[in-house]
């Protein structure tokens, strides 16, 4: 997402999913512990995914991060440079804490659509959902004003997404002023030849998004983890 995977290790996600995880930067706060949520959810992200495409990689996510180099990510990837997906779709979250970046595959996912969703909690934690089921929980930390991502990517020069990211719920915030969203979706932001689209008017709740393209212009050697190779919509937190 934010910077480029550098080697490989090994961290836990605690909950019902077991998952093999890449970490881009040492792992100094892993622990085995699953982290406990506190509170209500200062944010709640569903939305519905069909990730599809050809060649090497493809993907469709849903995002929420801050201006401060912070995110976190669940969706669905086919990765066939992955000794775990080989290529078929799995479950995935991402995460980027300061700039370093962690991933974990978890369980087989489909081609069709799909419930997806992440909870985010003051106490930094976040808790993956699946299938409307709760599977595990990570520490993450965000700070200040959130924005929100629908997105798909594509591996290398060639491949094509066609995935989509239907009937996205976001509830967001627990003060005047900085409760819900804020305008409308953004769907300008296009890497590499793939790009969002709105298919269901301006919808803010409720919004729909197809992302498509062939991926193109990537130097050589260049991919999915040394480039932003995506189309995004995105939408921003009310904040006054």
């Amino acid at each position: 997402m934010f910077t480029k995977r550098l080697r490989r290790l090994v961290l836990p996600l605690a909950g019902a999913t077991a998952l093999t995880v890449a970490l881009l930067a040492p792992a100094t706060s892993a622990s085995a512990a699953s982290p406990v949520p506190r509170g209500k959810p200062y944010v709640q992200y569903t939305a519905h995914l069909i990730e599809n495409g050809s060649g090497s990689g493809y993907s469709s996510y849903i995002n929420v991060h801050d201006a401060h180099n912070n995110a976190f990510a669940v969706g669905i990837q086919s990765d066939t440079g992955s000794s775990i997906s080989k290529g078929q779709p799995r479950f995935i979250w991402e995460r980027v804490q300061n700039g370093k970046f962690t991933y974990g595959y978890m369980g087989g996912a489909s081609h069709s659509k799909t419930s997806v969703g992440l909870r985010w909690y003051k106490n930094d934690v976040a808790s993956v959902i699946l299938n409307n089921r709760t599977v595990g929980t990570i520490a993450v930390n965000l700070d200040g004003r959130l924005f929100f991502n629908a997105e798909a990517n594509a591996r290398l020069n060639g491949d094509v997404v066609h995935s989509q990211v239907n009937d996205i719920s976001i509830a967001v915030g627990d003060t005047a002023g900085r409760t819900g969203l804020t305008g409308t979706w953004n769907t300008g932001f296009t890497f590499h030849g793939l790009k969002a689209k709105q298919t269901n008017g301006t919808k803010v709740q409720g919004a729909s998004f197809s992302i498509d393209g062939r991926v193109s212009g990537l130097p050589r050697g260049g991919n999915w983890d040394t480039t932003e190779v995506a189309g995004i919509a995105m939408i921003a937190q009310a904040w006054r």
